[in-house]
């Protein structure tokens, strides 16, 4: 299953922006001749193309991406783009395999590849010339903030969208059972009893990204004892060593033995959405464009038997999450033209590409005037601004700092590994933090 879900809303959009133009352009290796990466000159004569790969490649997306690349083309003549779209389990090891060969120009690094590739040096610092561009205008303050992740005062990626993790809740059911709609960590836990059939309270993820599970509940725990990384204290230690991620995994660990379904140790995110949607789990926590999703494959959101709500908080009232950019664009250190792909990320970075993007794809916009539209103010759509202005829900950007940065890229595989470990009981939830805190709370790791 992919990501995304083809929509009646995106296919009207690509129509219209894709009118006038033609299919697809063959891909072609650059001619460029230019003497250095950020003055290349294209021409008719001597053409540049761009080679540029998505990592959530999509209906809902793909056809947008190429309309765009058509339009770029015709207003810079001599300009190819190049769209690779694999299929996101190919994804991964599509974009490693073309960074390593210096076969492309411009990647989607989701995942541990962002990490990996930063470390590597295989991404270019693009901030002194992204921040004259159009495009960087625009941008939300937030988005700003998030380009300079990883170092501050270094570019390495441009936001396409923001993934924020609200609540998706089957409201009919809680009703029905005489519960209100959970609003902290044990309240889902003790929502058991509304269990039946083959209808269970919680989408548990046990596949890929399980590990986040663990960091919503331990960061639920601690919270507001988190400094700015999101995966230490405010004294620098690891979240891993502390007395409340013991309580959080045993929480999570009882949670997924008496209120998730078994099914759910192997669920990823397709077979999450479609466990709630199919109303074999009642509580998901999930991005924004889940709800482009759930509208089409249960019903829509004004009839009011499913609703959104915040993350759920811990013993301290707060709840905590990293704010994620639905996709990440980054400009490879072996671009020989990167003034001419940094122009195309402007492009598309700028209204109305970005705002037909965002609706389309379901993400949060990072332009300020897309942030305005009243399409992402209401309806499903209203609890992010409701998320935004809780104080008591706290944000990340992202790891922060290069050696942080490193740990968490070598870590990252074996988190997911240690969470199939501790549902299939072959590590105890001590075990497993152990390892964690051994993982990123040594001293090299620490900023």
């Amino acid at each position: 299953m992919s990501k995304l879900n083809s929509t009646r809303k995106a296919a009207a959009v690509v129509a219209s922006l894709a009118l006038a133009f033609g299919g697809i352009s063959a891909a072609t290796s650059s001619a460029a001749t230019a003497a250095a990466d950020w003055s290349c000159k294209p021409t008719k004569a001597k053409p540049v193309t761009i080679r540029m790969i998505e990592y959530f490649a999509g209906p809902a997306r793909t056809p947008l991406l190429n309309a765009f690349a058509r339009q770029y083309e015709q207003k810079n003549p001599g300009v190819k783009i190049d769209l690779i779209s694999p299929s996101q389990a190919d994804s991964p090891a599509k974009i490693t395999q073309l960074i390593q060969a210096k076969n492309v120009d411009i990647v989607e690094p989701a995942g541990a590849i962002y990490s990996q590739a930063v470390v590597a040096g295989q991404l270019a610092d693009i901030a002194k010339q992204f921040k004259a561009t159009k495009a960087y205008k625009y941008l939300t303050p937030y988005t700003k903030q998030m380009a300079e992740q990883t170092t501050k005062g270094k570019i390495y990626g441009i936001g396409n969208g923001y993934y924020t993790k609200a609540s998706f809740v089957r409201a009919d059911r809680f009703k029905a059972a005489g519960l209100a709609i959970p609003k902290t960590w044990n309240d889902i836990y003790n929502a058991k009893s509304m269990q039946k059939d083959n209808q269970y309270v919680y989408a548990m993820r046990g596949a890929a990204a399980a590990h986040s599970q663990a960091l919503f509940i331990i960061h639920a725990h601690l919270a507001p004892n988190l400094n700015q990384t999101g995966l230490q204290t405010k004294d620098g230690k690891s979240i891993f060593a502390t007395p409340e991620a013991q309580t959080a995994m045993d929480l999570l660990l009882k949670i997924w033995k008496e209120a998730a379904p078994a099914a759910s140790v192997a669920w990823g995110y397709p077979e999450m959405v479609k466990g709630f949607h199919t109303g074999v789990a009642n509580y998901l926590i999930q991005d924004n464009e889940v709800i482009q999703i759930v509208e089409e494959n249960f019903e829509p959101y004004e009839k009011g038997n499913w609703t959104m709500a915040q993350i759920p908080k811990g013993p301290t009232g707060y709840s905590a999450q990293f704010i994620g950019a639905g996709g990440l664009w980054s400009i490879t250190q072996s671009a020989k033209c990167k003034n001419v792909a940094l122009g195309f990320l402007d492009y598309i970075t700028q209204d109305p590409q970005h705002s037909a993007f965002a609706r389309a794809y379901g993400v949060g916009p990072v332009t300020t005037t897309a942030a305005n539209d009243p399409f992402f103010k209401t309806g499903a759509w209203s609890i992010y601004a409701k998320i935004n202005a809780d104080p008591k829900e706290l944000k990340f950007s992202g790891v922060r700092g290069p050696k942080l940065t490193a740990c968490y890229g070598a870590m990252y595989s074996q988190l997911d590994k240690d969470m199939a470990k501790l549902y299939t009981g072959d590590l105890t939830t001590t075990q497993l933090l152990k390892g964690w805190a051994d993982g990123l709370g040594k001293a090299d790791c620490i900023d």
